[in-house]
């Protein structure tokens, strides 16, 4: 399938993570439009109504998307666990169902081409535009083919996110951005100096909390070739 580029004023139901961050030109574009975004996180700087889903769940809840607007072929699949597992309900699809019948395109976090799932979440993506004649647009809005897999597997599972997590994104400087909700569970505070180890790397970084962020997730720029989010660990330097 190929992926196309966005123009101005096309109606988007969107997958993406702060894209106010990662891509501040399409973020823009996206003013003159009327839009949906699905994230885990929400981006106060893009035009949209925001629907929550759990970290990682995307192919989830495409896959209720799917089962509720396509015929026999996801009859296997069962809406109270896609519902249960991703925390988007079955009311919430409709209303992204309905508005597909308006929409123009679809846009999907370049994120998720690091995700576990990626082969479900571009079959599940081309059937949705198959069925709703949209285009497909990645978030860094690369024009390329995507391979398709001839029919979905079973879904993974998914990984768990409860604890301190941390999102990588392009902020500009190296300290820990995160919520009071966040500082809560990490049991830190504004200004205090921490050793942040995510994965198999180590930072000595700075607490800023930021009271327009809502929720556990974290912000930190740091160099990593995986998906965006990671649990972590937080120690304060005394």
């Amino acid at each position: 399938m190929k992926l196309a580029k966005y123009q101005e004023g096309l109606n988007a139901l969107c997958f993406v993570d702060l894209l106010s961050l990662k891509n501040p030109s399409l973020c823009a574009k996206l003013n003159k439009s009327k839009n949906y975004n699905i994230s885990c996180i929400e981006d106060k700087n893009l035009k949209a109504s925001f629907y929550k889903c759990e970290i990682a769940s995307v192919p989830f809840v495409l896959a209720l998307l799917c089962k509720m607007s396509l015929d026999t072929e996801f009859n296997e699949l069962d809406e109270g666990y896609l519902s249960a597992e991703s925390c988007f309900g079955e009311e919430e699809a409709l209303e992204i169902l309905e508005f597909l019948k308006e929409a123009k395109c679809i846009i999907f976090d370049e994120n998720l081409y690091q995700h576990k799932d990626f082969e479900n979440i571009k079959y599940f993506l081309e059937k949705l535009c198959h069925k709703f004649n949209l285009l497909l647009i990645c978030s860094n809005e690369n024009e390329e083919n995507l391979s398709i897999q001839n029919s979905f597997s079973e879904l993974l599972e998914l990984d768990n996110f409860d604890g301190t997590i941390i999102m990588q994104a392009p902020l500009g400087d190296k300290n820990l951005h995160c919520s009071s909700s966040f500082a809560l569970i990490a049991k830190v505070k504004d200004e205090d100096k921490i050793n942040l180890k995510i994965n198999t790397q180590e930072f000595t970084t700075i607490v800023k909390i930021n009271h327009d962020l809502k929720g556990t997730v974290a912000l930190f720029d740091y160099e990593s070739a995986g998906f965006a989010f990671s649990k972590a660990q937080v120690k304060v330097i005394k």
